[in-house]
């Protein structure tokens, strides 16, 4: 009921606060975008007034028209690939059209210039209190990421792996935190539950991501309590012009496994780029892979497709709503006998997905533009049919549904001066509900869950070209704690001298005694369903964390760098673990989870780009880490197994590197590779005789992959690539055999040796 009253405040306020504007005129601004040095005209310029949701292109000959708007004192922001932005001030007389010639600076690097940041707001990086490491479909074009689990290793910090061989889970570690201390956002929304965070770095399709935006730590004060390892923003493309693309990839996994992808968007926008829409959609058929030819698979089984639209509409210059849905449908099964049904299989984990998601944003914009009022609403309904069984179990059939609904309202306010600078404050409270029921009527098993988190968060900004600071907190009630949880957070960044940068960060948070996603499927050990409990007195974890480092970067005409070092500390108290505690009255294996000792997690990240000549690129990330617990844990139920303080699956050292090179503008060159160290793997018993904790070899990964395109006609082109994955075939090679082996005993590269070739039709 407080929500419905907060909402009801809301929308009277976005009625009631234009009115108190009082009477504007409406006037023009026309004008062209052209090169400042050669004077040659820029297309597809994007001019922007900051503070409003006005935006429009320029044509091909560098015009551009911006109508309709009152007349005021405006800030013009332009931006175009491969130049500087510039920001104008203009003052617009009433009755008036203004007419602007305006010059862009070249600049053949301009990754560095802009992100979106932890503060929902795009600032330049140079002056971003915090690092905002940003992925882009241009990334995952030359790295051959058909997938986000592929595409999230390209950034410094960040490594995923798989945690299954059955299911072919993943889990995406930032900082060297577990999945589960990391947030999945989508266009800055937490509404991916647990059930669909298992799998949602397959079941979001690349195709419909314009950019994904990673932040180290949970520094920002806007997101949530346990993202304390990091926040994956996907934002998801909006419309911006009449558009096509569809793309079509087939991959032989070791040479023999089809993995076939097709997928397609297209946008459509008036000519006043006052409302478009843009639908998305792919389908996936991935065949299972056996690496030891046991007639297991180490890759399952996948079908796959999604269909959704992201559109927009803007009532006046100052106001915007957002719609946004999806539909995804995925089947996925690992195991034996992929002819037979599940309970006729020696083993089989197998679900059945259909996900609907959608959203609703409002935005508008006041009192000269310098206040926003944002109200966001979304929704997500999965529902899952499983089995996990062994030895043609017949009660291995279940049911899962999860609800999930946020509901945000954010205020933000840009003050000329603020004690000593101009800032921007931004205040907010979020209200989320997960109802999450999942049921394996045949091991008498059931996990229910209903929580409700409400949020009062604040944070303020002060910023210029030499000093930036945030400083907020989150005050938050959780339904599955008693109390309160004040979490303060905080940020610097300071300009020493020229390009370089120091900055500091400090963050807290917590994580309650709640499901995960990998909670919810049920692995196959030893032929036994493993079944999960919480323990009486489990109490929830409480985090501190701190960065800290240091970035700079140096460029000329033709030569561009920028180099980053990070260091990062996480102290975690009452830090969960999970303990084998024997078997329940079916014969499966039981564990607990519970409480451990004080955990410790630190570390140094390094990221570089380098673009030595204009048309080679070259990026690349190195973490070095380690994450101990303060005394050893037992991870086995076997009493003459050691304990240790190693946090498990966590290598000290991982990275990538990715190079793409275009010497001709029809041709594209791309070599890239990701490095995981040697890490600490437990190996359960069932086709070995006893448990064993497996110091694992190291890996590197290196995809090579090659692009020609060409012109079909004056309005659509063509590309075609090809290339190999993993092209040294650096694979796990102790795989276990048969109906006793132990699925979780999995780790390095994802894939093996893998060829694909690829056809993309678009417009331009």
């Amino acid at each position: 009921m407080k929500l419905k009253y907060i909402l009801t405040i809301l929308i009277i306020s976005i009625c009631v606060m234009p009115l108190l504007a009082g009477p504007e005129h409406i006037v023009n601004i026309s004008g062209q975008v052209i090169n400042a040095e050669t004077k040659e005209p820029i297309a597809d310029a994007t001019l922007s007034i900051e503070g409003t949701q006005t935006q429009t292109l320029s044509d091909d000959n560098g015009y551009f028209l911006i109508k309709n708007i009152h007349s005021g004192k405006y800030i013009l922001q332009i931006q175009a690939l491969g130049y500087s932005i510039d920001r104008l001030e203009i003052n617009i007389a009433p009755y008036s059209t203004k007419k602007l010639i305006i010059e862009l600076n070249p600049e053949s690097y301009e990754l560095s210039e802009v992100a979106v940041t932890g503060y929902a707001s795009r600032l330049k990086r140079d002056v971003s209190p915090i690092i905002v490491s940003q992925l882009t479909p241009k990334t995952f074009e030359a790295t051959q990421s058909l997938t986000l689990g592929q595409g999230l290793n390209f950034s410094p910090g960040v490594r995923v792996e798989t945690t299954c061989q059955n299911c072919g889970s993943q889990e995406v570690r930032i900082n060297g935190l577990e999945g589960h201390y990391s947030e999945i956002l989508i266009n800055s929304q937490p509404v991916v539950g647990a059930l669909t965070k298992t799998y949602g770095l397959d079941q979001i399709p690349l195709n419909m991501v314009d950019e994904i935006n990673i932040i180290r730590g949970g520094n920002s004060a806007l997101y949530g309590s346990h993202a304390i390892g990091g926040v994956i923003d996907i934002i998801t493309k909006e419309p911006a012009d009449n558009y096509y693309e569809i793309k079509y990839n087939l991959s032989l996994i070791d040479g023999k496994s089809a993995d076939n992808m097709l997928l397609f968007n297209t946008s459509l926008v008036d000519k006043n780029k006052t409302s478009g829409i843009s639908v998305f959609g792919n389908m996936r058929s991935r065949n299972p892979w056996d690496a030891n030819d046991d007639g297991f698979s180490e890759i399952g089984k996948n079908r796959a497709s999604s269909l959704g639209f992201n559109s927009f509409i803007k009532p006046t210059n100052k106001s915007k709503i957002l719609a946004e849905y999806r539909y995804t449908s995925e089947e996925r099964r690992g195991g034996d006998s992929f002819n037979k049904p599940p309970h006729e299989a020696n083993i089989a984990e197998y679900s059945d997905f259909k996900i609907h998601s959608g959203s609703v944003d409002y935005s508008q914009f006041f009192y000269d533009n310098k206040h926003r009022l944002n109200v966001h609403i979304a929704l997500q309904d999965a529902n899952r049919d499983s089995y996990f069984g062994a030895g043609q179990e017949p009660n291995g059939y279940g049911k899962t549904t999860e609800f999930t609904f946020i509901g945000n309202a954010k205020y933000d306010m840009n003050i000329d001066n603020l004690l000593f600078m101009p800032a921007k404050l931004t205040t907010g409270y979020t209200q989320s509900h997960d109802l999450l029921r999942n049921e394996l009527a045949g091991y008498n098993y059931k996990q229910n869950q209903n929580i409700n988190i409400g949020t009062l968060y604040f944070q303020n900004e002060w910023q210029n070209e030499k000093l930036s600071i945030a400083v907020g907190a989150r005050l938050e009630k959780h339904s599955l704690i008693d109390n309160l949880n004040l979490m303060p957070r905080a940020n610097i960044r300071y300009k020493v001298f020229g390009d370089v940068n120091l900055r500091g960060g400090y963050t807290v948070g917590y994580r309650a005694p709640e499901i995960t996603g990998a909670d919810l499927d049920i692995a196959i050990q030893g032929g036994k369903a493993t079944l999960l409990t919480f323990a009486e007195d489990i109490k929830p974890e409480r985090s501190r964390s701190f960065s800290g480092g240091f970035d700079t970067k140096f460029y000329n005409e033709s030569f561009y760098s920028y180099f980053l070092v990070e260091g990062f500390f996480t102290r975690i108290d009452n830090a969960f673990i999970d303990r084998i505690i024997g078997e329940n009255e079916t014969g499966n294996t039981m564990v607990q989870r519970e409480n451990a000792n004080r955990a410790t997690i630190s570390g140094i990240n390094f990221e570089t780009s380098i673009q030595p000549i204009e048309w080679i690129q070259i990026d690349g990330g190195y973490t070095i880490q380690r994450g101990r617990y303060k005394s050893p844990e037992a991870w086995s139920d076997d009493e003459t197994v050691e304990p240790t303080k190693e946090m498990l699956r966590s290598p000290r050292q991982y990275g990538f590197i990715s190079a793409t090179a275009k010497p001709r503008s029809p041709f594209t060159a791309s070599v890239s590779g990701t490095y995981t160290g040697s890490m600490y793997v437990p190996h359960l018993a069932g086709y070995i005789e006893n448990d064993v904790l497996k110091k694992t070899p190291r890996f590197f990964d290196m995809t090579v992959k090659l692009a020609y395109s060409f012109k079909l006609n004056a309005y659509n082109k063509a590309e075609i690539s090809g290339g190999v994955q993993n092209i040294f075939n650096r694979m796990q090679q102790d795989f276990d055999k048969g109906i006793n082996r132990d699925a979780d005993y999995i780790y390095g590269p994802s894939l093996p040796r893998t060829y694909f070739i690829g056809l993309k039709l678009s417009s331009f």
